[in-house]
């Protein structure tokens, strides 16, 4: 329903901003993470958003950029994970360390985050890893361009997807699978942790 609001910031604490936009006060929700990422009191700001509906309350969630708005839709899909839960992980972890973490099975790493503790971190690597390594190719005309050993443009593709999943525009998935250095012997899990140490660089 909601994608964005852009409007000017007129109050701001480290759980919620109020953005006026259009004549209406919109309170979105934000992680204390997120506070020094946002525009300051008094200037006018476009703030990524979602919209969350339960049985007896709506609410907004706010977002630094798009790829923190991605990892929170993508946590959702995990059971047992909640949007005030999601808001939590996307605040304090980057997308590119907690996609890391997953491929990685990196349980310590996960579970510095408030909230989830092993069994979580363990149901997140399980639910979440094989949707980034396995996501079907979304191919357009600049893929062609890309320089591959012939006979390996599924794991390019894929590699792709995965990171535009997280939020990355095709350009920037492009340039870091470019830019990894990848060999042939790597498999799709390996090429989509090089591309991301890459994206980190």
């Amino acid at each position: 329903m909601y994608s964005y609001i852009r409007g000017k910031i007129v109050a701001k604490t480290t759980e919620n901003i109020i953005v006026e936009a259009g004549g209406i006060g919109y309170e979105i929700q934000i992680h204390p993470g997120m506070v020094n990422s946002l525009p300051p009191i008094n200037e006018v700001g476009k703030i990524p958003v979602e919209l969350s509906v339960r049985e007896d309350q709506m609410s907004l969630f706010g977002f630094p950029g798009e790829k923190e708005k991605n990892l929170f839709r993508l946590v959702q899909s995990v059971s047992g994970i909640g949007p005030k839960l999601a808001l939590t992980i996307a605040g304090t972890i980057s997308p590119e360390a907690f996609a890391l973490a997953v491929l990685n099975d990196d349980l310590d790493m996960l579970m510095t985050i408030r909230g989830i503790g092993k069994k979580g971190a363990q149901r997140m690597v399980l639910e979440l890893k094989d949707k980034l390594r396995h996501l079907e190719p979304d191919m357009d005309a600049g893929d062609a361009n890309l320089i591959v050993p012939a006979g390996e443009e599924s794991i390019e593709m894929q590699t792709i997807s995965a990171l535009m999943v997280l939020g990355y525009r095709r350009d920037e998935a492009r340039k870091a699978l470019l830019a990894c250095g990848r060999t042939d012997s790597d498999s799709l899990e390996d090429v989509i942790i090089k591309a991301l140490k890459a994206m980190q660089i």
